[in-house]
């Protein structure tokens, strides 16, 4: 054994760098010299954390002057013993921290931050906190002659008092401990470095070896001979090392006894000897059965070559393999091992792959389409088949090369590939032998191009303001792919043509239909792919027009064409902008050919919660009329009508100004949301031949139902407003009456009630002209054509309670949606749906839609190669999202969040000082917590210890000080629930606010302070074009942010899931110039965060494949007893809709009798869509439940009859005269239900599944009084005790 101890110094040093810094960062030194790209930066930023966090800051001998233990977060060990002297003289002089302190305030502090979590990762309670050994696990073949001996490398640092400034004047054991402290210690560390050769001969499988390597300190070796086939015909040694501090302290652990930067290298001569933990191309062994799963065994192929060498014990691990020659596999093997306490994985960028000869621009798409002859379009799509068909050419040699255990699961990814193949095939066909589609195609191409290009110049408009729309339009076309496609969105969309030209197609309608999934990474462009759907449904379902069916005409000439739903309303927000650009661009185009695309406009509905938009116009005014009387800018005010931050076609800023409230184009109350350009430059803009309407965007649900526009955005939550609505029939095409007015408006109830009472006209009424409005007639409505296209973004996200309610509701929306081609086959919306972290889809979607599914694109042999992505190989070049490992076991969670905060924030200002706009994306620092709970106390840290921290660095710190963009305050952005809508826009816009050098740099900084100390007047940055220095988030952030600017993100604690960490660490560094780095603090009391360290960078290689199983139960016995109520009513109320004595009014419940036979049908239609879906004692039990629900409906009416009442959904019930059916679920309370209560239970929200609260004001009026004391003792004033007894009182009430 060899081992190297620099001996310590007797005197203290006078090094400088135990001086003071001027905090300006000019005195830090990087180990290698930064370059000038944001790359750079970011090598930088990682290097400031190592040597912060871990140390040593100053090189192997360094001098601090602040106690390490203090210093270092990272890569200590403490000592495994402790005696009892609590008077030891060595302790009194010490400044480490107690060890009992420190174990009952992180047993304590762990408990407080993760209460309510599930119980299987409870923190660890009980034992020494701190821990007293590191090492890790490995396996090496057992063959002498292929292994004789491996050579493991350790090393760690001490540091030691070397005296203090004063070191001259005598310390008195009776000084105070402020005195001591006062004086500055310094603490020199003494490098160690041990190497020792390992024999295989002499270990001793099952038994623990000890090697000393110094006075207290060991190397622990445990070995297990394995003889498994995995390490050859001899087996393998599994391997595990732990280096201990067996040195005994007292309770008050000295700083000399500590072990810092402790490290363990293994190797073997260079060669290769480390075998991974499990290889997929070896058999199973004798008596193990391999995966019974058969997306478990798939995975088990597509990530074949993504080994594991080693496993983390305390600390994580890493490995180093031998670079292959060109056109040779990776090796199989490591040729060495390690320790790290700060693991780092970079995950390679996914692109889309390009096809030689295919023809991607959009414009030039749409010339060919409309060339009367096919063959231009032909040579731009066939390219992409030909060369997909090559590639599966290629897979089907890849699979016959396969290990024989692996053969028959690649044999089927490859046949699912095929069909993928063979439906692309048929979507290229239908386009060129159909001159309608070509027709619709060329119309698709055009309103995408105008898209992209539109969105790209409100985008650069919304960070630059200065910049003129010509401008930005010429910036854009400069560009590399200004409006282009990516080669998987447009297969994906040729794929889909044939089902959205024919509704009745059967992969779209039959009993074999089919949801169709795009899987693709996030930030990979899923949404222009779904958007281009959406173009082409608009298109072809105005083409067909009217169409006579079976069930009498249906008009495909208005109405809702495409409902997406999303979960989160963030989603929405953002997405808004996207789509609504696209139906500006389609609203041109039809303005331009009336007589090709329709006289009905497109149009765009918000359709979500109403604390997101207003319900009815009467509230938007009321809103803008409270704002209008506040003067000023309103700013701090809530218009919830305004949902757009930005002119979605020219960029231009929205205020509530630019809203007015009235009549417009014939239409009476609406909201109307004009462009602010005062030139009229915009065709959304007030102003001759432009759109009189001006932006095409509704966000009030009673405009959504009156005008029922061709894209609604929706939160699947509103589904469950349908059983109280029946004015949303119109959604589903379901109308009864149309006002030239005021458009779709219901049926009148039996008494002449009105649920709208803007349009109180009778059959055949008329409207007399008033101001600007003509008159007006109302006649019967031609049912509407029902959606044709859904689209469900972000599966992943339906899944647990909320992903079972919404698969029972959905049951009733697709019944809402069905009718007949005028064939008579039975025709459905086409289901689109997307993910980037989807396990156990095929069951999600069967259980959810009643559908299978086709995912595309199909992964085959490889995850790292779909022919339509490909994972691009790390170099300078193509950078990927970089993940750093941290976590600080025995020290405070917060006090972790602080110091690294702190660490990455000063490391962000001084890169920014050294290389300017290239460090921008790392300035703004986004924080991810899975509870707004954890949230909310970082807010306070970073406004308070954290600000300080950075104003105030550390005597030894060469950082410099940060002041925030807040007038020196941090500028702290949040995205949370407690976020109103109205305010997640702009925080969005802000988050893409660029620092600026001249303005927040040091020196910059520095200059601004000496010129108004100096009396002279200093230009400040308006408040509202500071830039965010932090930006907190919860699950919000996880889908649909997409800033390219960010790139620096600290993830505290490991989400509960491992969808949701790759989703919300996918939001920075989406712009492949800008490469992310994700920092991901685990909680070390947790054993999942522990293990996820331990083997970081397995994980992080792997964790696509690690997303955990969906599981959805919608039609088990609780969910249908809770949900079956709400479905029924609904799918009655909008089905019945135009039906003139129908279900539908509000008034009208007590149809039911009438209405017996379609109720029957009804019921009928419920149990076959559930039957798809369920199994057959399922769907058995949902058959009876529906059946005795609607007797439960007809014995209401009865009992009501009998009181001379009349049945009412849920308003306007007084339990006098009028009788609800419906009651909210809460209104019950704990008291169960009462003979007279009203018998449907229907939640007013699809998250409404169990109780979350205990305390909950009620929406019941019978329910706001707690009569519950009523008859309790009345209440008596009781005298005063003696003295004596105060105590004892007082004692007796802090008991009580």
């Amino acid at each position: 054994m060899t081992s190297n101890t620099v001996p310590s110094a007797d005197t203290p040093s006078t090094d400088p760098s135990a001086a003071g810094h001027s905090h300006d960062g000019t005195t830090y030194v990087f180990d290698e010299e930064l370059g000038h790209t944001t790359a750079s930066a970011r090598a930088g930023l990682v290097e400031v954390l190592k040597r912060e966090l871990i140390g040593p800051a100053e090189g192997d001998t360094e001098i601090l002057t602040t106690p390490p233990d203090d210093r270092y977060l990272l890569g200590r060990i403490a000592p495994t013993r402790l005696t009892g002297a609590a008077d030891d003289l060595e302790a009194v002089a010490s400044t480490g921290a107690p060890v009992t302190g420190v174990e009952e305030e992180m047993t304590n502090a762990t408990a407080e931050e993760d209460s309510g979590e599930d119980t299987d990762d409870e923190p660890v309670r009980r034992g020494l906190m701190i821990p007293a050994s590191m090492g890790l696990r490995f396996q090496v073949p057992a063959d002498p002659a292929e292994l004789e001996s491996i050579a493991i490398h350790v090393s760690w640092g001490t540091y030691e008092s070397t005296g203090r400034d004063d070191a001259e004047a005598p310390v008195s054991s009776s000084d105070s401990a402020s005195s001591r402290d006062s004086r500055i210690t310094r603490y020199r560390r003494i490098p160690h470095h041990h190497s020792l050769p390992l024999r295989l001969a002499d270990l001793t499988p099952g038994r623990t070896q000890d090697y000393v390597l110094e006075d207290d300190v060991t190397l622990r070796v445990d070995s297990y001979r394995d003889t498994s086939p995995a390490g050859g015909p001899s087996g393998r040694y599994l391997i595990e090392l732990a280096l201990c501090n067996d040195q005994i302290t007292p309770r008050r652990i000295p700083v000399h006894a500590w072990m810092f930067q402790t490290q363990i290298h293994v190797d073997a001569d260079n060669r290769d000897v480390f075998l991974p933990v499990h290889d997929p191309l070896l058999p199973p062994a004798p008596g193990v059965q391999p995966a019974s799963d058969p997306e478990e065994a798939r995975l088990e192929l597509q990530y074949r070559d993504r080994l594991e060498f080693a496993v983390g014990r305390t600390c994580s691990v890493d490995w180093s393999l031998h670079k292959p020659s060109p056109g040779e596999s990776a090796p199989r093997r490591a040729f060495q091992v390690r320790t790290t306490w700060m693991p780092t994985v970079e995950t390679s960028q996914t692109t889309a792959t390009p096809v030689q000869g295919a023809e991607l621009n959009m414009r030039t798409l749409a010339a060919a389409a409309e060339s009367p002859d096919a063959a231009p379009l032909r040579a731009a799509l066939e390219p992409i088949v030909e060369a997909y068909a090559a590639w599966l050419g290629e897979q089907e040699a890849a699979v016959a090369a396969l290990p024989e255990h692996l053969r028959d699961t690649g044999a089927e990814a490859l046949a699912e590939a095929l069909q993928v193949r063979d439906q692309l095939t048929e979507g290229i066909d239908h386009l060129l032998a159909d001159p309608e589609a070509r027709r619709c195609f060329a119309f698709m191409n055009r309103v995408m191009a105008d898209q992209r290009v539109r969105s790209q110049i409100a985008a650069a408009r919304a960070v630059d303001s200065g910049l003129s729309v010509e401008e930005a339009e010429a910036r854009v076309l400069a560009g590399e792919y200004p409006h282009h496609w990516r080669v998987f969105q447009l297969a994906f969309i040729l794929m889909q043509l044939p089902a959205l030209t024919d509704p009745a197609l059967p992969r779209r309608s039959g009993d074999l239909a089919a949801a169709q999934l795009l899987f693709f990474p996030t930030g990979g462009g899923k949404t222009e792919a779904y958007l281009g759907l959406a173009a082409y449904a608009f298109a072809i379902r105005r083409r067909q027009g009217l169409l006579e069916t079976p069930d009498g005409p249906i008009d495909g000439r208005a109405g809702v064409t495409v409902l997406m739903r999303y979960t989160l309303r963030l989603l929405t927000s953002q997405q808004f902008q996207r789509a609504t650009t696209l139906v500006c661009a389609a609203e041109l185009a039809r303005r331009e050919d009336p007589a090709t695309w329709g006289e009905e406009p497109f149009r765009i509905g918000l359709w979500v919660g109403t604390a997101v938009s207003p319900k009815r116009v009467n509230e938007a005014e009321k809103e803008l009329e409270r704002l209008n009387d506040r003067g000023g800018s309103g700013a701090g005010y809530r218009f919830s009508a305004l949902q757009l931050g930005h002119c979605p076609w020219c960029g231009r800023p929205l205020t509530p100004g630019d809203v007015k409230i009235g009549s417009v184009a014939g239409s009476a109350a609406r909201v109307i949301l004009r462009c602010s350009d005062e030139l009229g430059q915009c065709p959304f803009s007030e102003g001759d031949g432009n759109v009189p309407d001006g932006l095409p965007v509704l966000t009030t649900d009673e405009e959504i139902y009156r005008l029922a526009p061709a894209f609604v955005i929706a939160t699947v939550d509103k589904l469950a407003r349908l059983a109280r609505e029946g004015h949303a029939a119109t959604l589903f095409g379901h109308v009864a009456r149309r006002c030239e007015r005021h458009g779709y408006v219901p049926h009148p109830g039996h008494d002449s009630t009105h649920d709208f009472t803007g349009c109180t006209l009778g059959e055949n009424g008329r409207h007399q002209a008033k101001g600007e409005l003509p008159v007006a007639t109302i006649r019967p409505a031609t049912r509407l054509r029902p959606p044709d296209l859904i689209i469900q973004d972000e599966l992943h996200l339906i899944t647990g309670a909320l992903g079972t309610t919404v698969g029972l509701f959905e049951t009733a929306v697709e019944t809402m949606c069905a009718w007949r081609a005028p064939d008579g086959r039975p025709a459905r919306p086409l289901l689109v749906a997307s993910s980037a972290t989807v396990r156990n889809v095929a069951d999600q979607v069967r259980g959810l839609y009643g559908r299978d599914v086709t995912i595309f694109p199909p992964q085959v042999l490889d995850a790292s190669d779909t022919f339509f992505s490909r994972i691009v190989e790390v170099d300078d070049a193509h950078p990927g999202r970089l993940y750093v490992g941290l976590s600080t076991t025995g020290v405070r969670l917060t006090s972790a969040e602080i110091q690294t905060t702190q660490t990455v924030m000063a490391g962000a200002q001084l890169l920014f000082d050294r290389l300017g706009a290239a460090a921008d994306p790392y300035m703004t620092l986004v924080g991810y917590f899975s509870a707004t709970r954890e949230l909310a106390g970082m807010a306070r840290y970073v406004q308070d210890d954290i600000q300080t921290g950075l104003a105030k660095p550390g005597r030894d710190s060469r950082l410099p000080r940060r002041r925030g963009t807040a007038f020196g305050a941090l500028n702290l952005g949040e995205l949370t629930s407690r976020i109103a809508s109205t305010d997640i826009t702009a925080t969005l816009d802000r988050m893409a606010l660029t620092f600026d050098p001249s303005v927040d740099s040091t020196t910059a900084k520095a200059a601004v302070a000496a010129a108004a100390q100096a009396g002279k007047k200093v230009e400040r940055r308006g408040a509202s074009a500071n830039p965010y220095d932090v930006v907190l988030a919860t699950s919000m952030l996880q889908v649909g942010v997409d800033v390219s600017r960010l790139g620096l993100m600290l993830v505290v604690g490991q989400p509960k899931n491992t969808a949701e960490y790759i989703q919300a660490t996918s939001r920075v560094g989406r712009d492949a110039n800008r490469p992310g780095l994700v920092i991901t603090l685990g909680n070390w009391a947790r054993p999942r965060d522990l293990a996820h360290y331990e083997q970081f960078r397995h994980f992080h290689e792997t964790f696509y494949a690690r997303v955990e199983p969906l599981t959805v139960t919608p039609f088990s016995v609780t969910a249908i007893d809770r949900g079956i109520d709400g479905a029924l009513v609904a799918a009655a109320r909008v089905t019945q809709a135009g039906c003139s004595d129908g279900l539908n009014p509000e008034h009208n419940a007590g149809r039911v009798t009438e209405q017996a036979e379609a109720l029957d049908g009804l019921v009928s239609k419920l149990s076959t869509r559930i039957s798809a879906a369920a199994g057959e004692e399922e769907s058995k039990y949902a058959r009876d439940r529906l059946a005795g629900r609607v007797g439960e409906w007809k014995k209401r009416q009865r009992e009501v009859a009998k009181k001379g009442g009349e049945l009412v959904y849920e308003r306007g019930a007084d339990n006098a005269s009028h009788f609800p059916l419906l009651r909210s679920a809460e209104s019950a309370g704990s008291r169960g239900s009462r003979p007279d209560d009203a018998p449907f239970v229907v939640a007013g929200s699809m998250r409404e599944v169990q109780p979350e609260i205990n305390l909950l004001v009620s929406p019941d009026p019978a329910r706001l009084i707690d009569d519950s004391t009523d008859d309790a003792p009345a209440w008596e004033r009781q005298e005063p005790r003696e003295a004596s007894d105060t105590s004892d009182a007082r004692t007796d009430q802090e008991e009580r």
